[in-house]
């Protein structure tokens, strides 16, 4: 009984991600599905299913909805079966799909929706129904994934009800004797104001979207017929290879342009980090190893009036325990699950990208997110087994070990504490799309399956990895560097004294987040304009340059750790401040900051955002995003001090 459990379990768990692409053969006369999805818009945050429009035609000839991923629910997926009838390698000139009848107050919704410039998703194969452009500057085609859902001329929507379909197969593979392969799917629609289909020809009116109303402007009590009719047309192209079939939709009329964008912008970084070494290295060389050509600690007035070699002084209580170290370790522990998930994520796309152009994930199918959702949870392991340890280290208790409920209950918080904060914002912000019926509300079906992989899945392996992590020992003598011997009081030198502490002191916070995190910005500012664009202004194009994201991704954290080590001696020589742990936290989180800030001035000066829900959704999306890239950054920032400060006061002979 419990096999069996364990089977279903894992099949739903396997059904639940569906990150695996499967290719597909078709013989002459197979029945090939068309799939409809949903609409979206460039200028609003509200996709909708395409099934709960009540203008189009309904589900017919027992259409089902398909069992969705994970991913492809948390995008706004709804795809289902549709009515068109479609058999492989058979044109159908004029084919009427059916007649609707909507009232007046469809029409005006309708209206609305093609002057909001919504645009429609439905699929063949896997691939995405597209519209047609041809390049100007290099001379060939390239898709825009969707089509409008009509079109605006003289301020009167003008509705796209017949769609000439054009599918393109290759029968040029390695298996031909198994049938061949579609490798790309083209719709054009057209307005037509009667149930005749317009084939080629130019001389058809347009079926206009008018509300008809009394003298008072009331909406009449009437119905107006929207006939739907379709022409399918199969082509076959040996020019495309099944393997590069996506190719098209990633190109488009600036395409060498933004490689070109994306080399110089890596040259930049690596100018930058390349300054950023040389700080260090004066830091390190210069004056830490003149330092410490002297390893003891200063006995005299005189010689602590040097502000290189105040740092020395603080080995007393530079292992103190920094205020909140509760709070601090929860941020870093998790920071660290953030940053192992993401990192999981860019590598398996990059890897998948290079090695056989989407053979393996189901790239454009929500595997992103079922990837991040599953790289997220095994990370949860990790971040407990580092909490526990950097929590014992803040404590000066690196050996002292937890007994078993309190390593529950820490393991429980450095694993899972904001996990559960965002999933609670994520359900609050639910709760204005569900108002809005929108298809990116979550279903009460997959809020349930979360709870439930939080629960079974994240928790246990939270305390796992916490067990483990208390079971760890440490050498005292290398880790509690205020142990290693008698040294003098930091008074005694008359050097400034810092009577008071406060956690966020607001204006040197903000120093610290501006200063040290203007370059890290400069290092991802060319991929967040590339996203940004992916995913709120053109909804129709596909980010796909992971490559160069990991890439980013690595240099990003580079930055990161030279800016702390830098950041810190200044601190400890110049500032006369030994809290370091904080100041690492902040120093590396700073770079959120200034994406967040980015963001707003992106939705001011580039969207075309009016309606109140979707400018809540996008800034409060983007303050989860900010607020994730911020713990990641800030944990790497943590790490590199811990390994800093003991590396370099190890060094220190106490006389």
């Amino acid at each position: 009984m419990r096999l069996l459990l364990l089977l279903w379990y894992l099949s739903s768990v396997e059904a639940s991600f569906s990150l695996f692409h499967k290719s597909k053969y078709f013989r002459f006369g197979d029945e090939v599905d068309l799939y409809v999805n949903k609409i979206e818009s460039d200028n609003t945050q509200l996709p909708y299913a395409y099934y709960s429009l009540p203008f189009v035609c309904p589900p017919m000839n027992g259409a089902k909805p398909v069992h969705l991923s994970l991913g492809e629910i948390l995008r706004g997926d709804r795809i289902w079966q549709s009515g068109y009838k479609l058999q492989f390698g058979i044109d159908y000139q004029c084919v009427g799909l059916c007649d609707v009848k909507a009232t007046q107050s469809v029409i005006r919704r309708a209206s609305n929706l093609i002057k909001d410039g919504y645009v429609v998703h439905w699929s063949i194969d896997g691939l995405p129904g597209a519209t047609t452009f041809e390049s100007d500057l290099h001379r060939n085609k390239y898709y825009a994934a969707g089509f409008p859902l009509g079109f605006v001329k003289d301020d009167v929507s003008y509705m796209y009800n017949h769609v000439v379909l054009v599918i393109r197969y290759n029968s040029n593979n390695k298996a031909k004797s198994e049938g061949s392969q579609i490798v790309g799917f083209e719709v054009y629609p057209k307005s037509v104001s009667n149930e005749k289909c317009p084939g080629t020809s130019k001389d058809y009116e347009n079926f206009p979207l008018i509300p008809r109303t009394n003298s008072k402007g009331k909406l009449l009590d009437e119905r107006t017929l929207i006939p739907y009719t379709y022409s399918v047309y199969w082509r076959e192209d040996k020019s495309i290879d099944y393997d590069a079939r996506w190719n098209m939709y990633y190109q488009n009329e600036s395409n060498g342009a933004h490689v070109k964008i994306h080399w110089f912008s890596l040259a930049n970084s690596v100018l930058l980090i390349f300054l950023g070494s040389l700080i260090v290295m004066v830091v390190l060389v210069k004056i830490l190893k003149k330092d410490l050509k002297s390893p003891s600690l200063p006995t005299h007035e005189q010689e602590i009036t040097l502000a290189s070699a105040n740092w020395k002084i603080h080995i007393k209580d530079i292992n103190s325990t920094p205020v909140a170290p509760l709070l601090l370790t929860t941020l870093s522990s998790c920071g660290i699950q953030m940053l192992i998930a993401m990192i999981g994520v860019l590598t398996l796309y990059s890897l998948n990208l290079i090695g056989n152009s989407h053979s393996f994930f189901n790239t454009h199918q929500g595997a992103f997110f079922s990837l991040s959702i599953f790289c997220f949870i095994i990370s949860g392991l990790i971040s407990s087994f580092v909490g526990i340890n950097l929590y014992k280290f803040f404590r000066n208790k690196v050996n002292q070990s937890f007994d078993p409920i309190r390593t529950i209950v820490l393991s429980l918080v450095f694993s899972s504490a904001i996990p559960a904060i965002l999933f609670i914002l994520m359900f609050i912000l639910n709760l204005f799309v569900w108002a809005k019926e929108s298809s990116t509300a979550l279903p009460f079906g997959t809020i349930v399956i979360f709870l439930l992989m939080f629960i079974l899945i994240q928790c246990p392996l939270g305390i796992v990895g916490g067990f483990f992590g208390n079971r760890l020992t440490f050498d005292v003598e290398k880790t509690n560097l205020s142990q290693q011997g008698p040294i003098l009081e930091k008074q005694d030198f008359h050097t400034p004294v810092q009577t008071h502490f406060k956690l966020v002191s607001v204006i040197s916070y903000f120093k610290t987040c501006l200063i040290y995190g203007l370059v890290p910005f400069g290092i991802v500012y060319v991929e967040l304009l590339f996203i940004f664009n992916s995913v709120w202004l053109e909804k129709t194009t596909f980010y796909y340059m992971y490559g160069f994201l990991f890439i980013t991704t690595l240099m990003l954290l580079i930055i990161i750790i030279e800016s702390t080590i830098i950041a810190i001696y200044i601190s400890l020589a110049f500032f006369n401040s030994s809290d370091w742990s904080w100041l690492s936290f902040q120093v590396g989180s700073s770079v959120a900051w200034y994406i967040y800030a980015y963001s707003i001035y992106y939705f001011w000066k580039v969207m075309n955002v009016d309606d109140f829900i979707s400018s809540l959704l996008y800034f409060s999306y983007m303050a989860l995003a900010c607020f994730i890239i911020g713990i990641a950054c800030g944990s790497v920032a943590v790490l590199t001090g811990l390994i800093f400060i003991g590396k370099v006061y190890r060094s220190i002979k106490i006389e």
